[in-house]
């Protein structure tokens, strides 16, 4: 596996941004590879997942180049005209990395955890048409309400924000797989459990797992191996031969 940190001009941000890539073995695995964007949560920024979780080691076994976006403290969403993080993403980084990389056409993969758990669930229920596949862990998943005073946003933005209004509205034959996770003793767990309890109110199709751990990188390092599995099922990848 290969790393690289590249800092490039987001029209979103009106500045520069950075992100970190990890990239397949050429000889291991030829492209064009499929994409997985990963985020970070509130306390940390775009290298996290790889210094605190040991990605690059999990991500080894997949033909898959991971992205890890810088998000600072936006959740991941429009929040203002100069803090706009989902335009970021969906806008900006996702043509860039398509450019830069030899990007396989095609939807991509999105996961995180606390903040980008949120992030990353709100990018594929709202761009299905971007995102096969979507594994959140510890997630915050606040209702409309909560949105308005926790996050303090205008009722607009607040809706175009809850999880529970896209989740519904996403047309059967164009839902991403759903997946997320949660530690029994982090302090999101009704949270997860809330909305666990809502798609299966819906009929809405999702994986939810609940396993003994806090909200902390021991916690999600244990269970990203599980996520990448079930990004590269639904992509369609093979697993890399051991060299």
């Amino acid at each position: 596996m290969n790393t690289a940190t590249v800092r490039f001009r987001s029209a979103a941000l009106e500045r520069h941004a950075e992100f970190t890539a990890i990239l397949p073995d050429l000889a291991a695995a030829p492209g064009p590879y499929p994409v997985l964007y990963q985020l970070h949560g509130y306390s940390d920024d775009h290298p996290f997942w790889m210094l605190s979780a040991n990605l690059v080691r999990h991500v080894a076994r997949w033909p898959l180049i991971v992205i890890l976006p810088d998000g600072a403290t936006s959740f991941w969403i429009n929040r203002s005209p100069r803090e706009r993080y989902e335009d970021l993403i969906v806008e900006d980084l996702m043509p860039h990395v398509s450019r830069m990389f030899h990007v396989r056409p095609g939807p991509s993969a999105v996961g995180g955890q606390s903040m980008g758990g949120f992030g990353s669930l709100h990018l594929a229920l709202k761009y299905p048409d971007r995102f096969a596949s979507v594994w959140a862990h510890s997630s915050a998943i606040f209702t409309f309400d909560q949105l308005l005073q926790k996050l303090d946003l205008a009722p607009e933005q607040a809706r175009d924000a809850d999880l529970y209004e896209l989740a519904a509205r996403i047309p059967a034959d164009q839902r991403p797989a759903i997946a997320f996770d949660c530690g029994r003793d982090d302090f999101l767990i009704e949270h997860n459990r809330r909305f666990h309890a809502y798609l299966e109110e819906k009929k809405i199709p999702h994986i939810y797992h609940e396993h003994p751990g806090q909200h902390s990188w021991e916690y999600w390092e244990a269970h990203i191996p599980t996520a990448l599995a079930r990004h590269a099922e639904v992509l369609g990848l093979k697993e890399i031969p051991r060299q």
